[in-house]
């Protein structure tokens, strides 16, 4: 996948945070059925452990004196392990994420993506984000469709 329009400048693609990140959040929204389905807590949870990555290279960053290059060999192992998780998480005999392929899938890609360098572990975030915000929100479309809600309970807004 790519992030940028100009690497150097940290110029990101065009299209990025919006068209392709709704584009994704919609096929993991419709991958699975019932039971199966991804569920909001599930992407919540991965999400929360790439935050924890990013809250590790900061603090990697401190104890190095801001040597970022040594900050970054450390956070790369992180990265690794977090890509082990997930295929656990996939495994054949019962794992949680066995029936999501292709949620696994797409994570796999953002976390392989985000080793590349520290600019591409910052676009894996901001992008990782706007797909999580998205998917909220079609989790919201759907919701509405089922139960509308009457002007006596107004539709509350939903923090990730």
């Amino acid at each position: 996948m790519q992030f940028f329009e100009n690497l150097e400048k940290g110029v990101y693609k065009r299209g990025l945070f919006d068209e392709e990140a709704k584009r994704w959040a919609q096929e993991l929204r419709n991958e699975g059925q019932g039971q199966d389905k991804l569920k909001s807590s599930q992407f919540r949870n991965y999400f929360h452990e790439f935050r924890r990555l990013e809250d590790a290279l900061d603090r990697y960053k401190r104890e190095a004196g801001g040597d970022e290059a040594l900050a970054w060999s450390r956070l790369t192992s992180q990265i690794e392990l977090l890509r082990a998780k997930l295929a656990y998480g996939g495994r054949s005999n019962g794992g949680p994420l066995q029936k999501l392929p292709l949620f696994r899938s797409k994570m796999d890609e953002l976390l392989l993506e985000a080793k590349t360098s520290p600019k591409h572990f910052a676009a894996v975030m901001l992008f990782l984000e706007a797909v999580l915000a998205y998917f909220y929100g079609l989790e919201g479309e759907r919701g509405s469709e089922s139960a509308p809600r009457g002007p006596e309970r107004p539709a509350q807004g939903r923090r990730y």
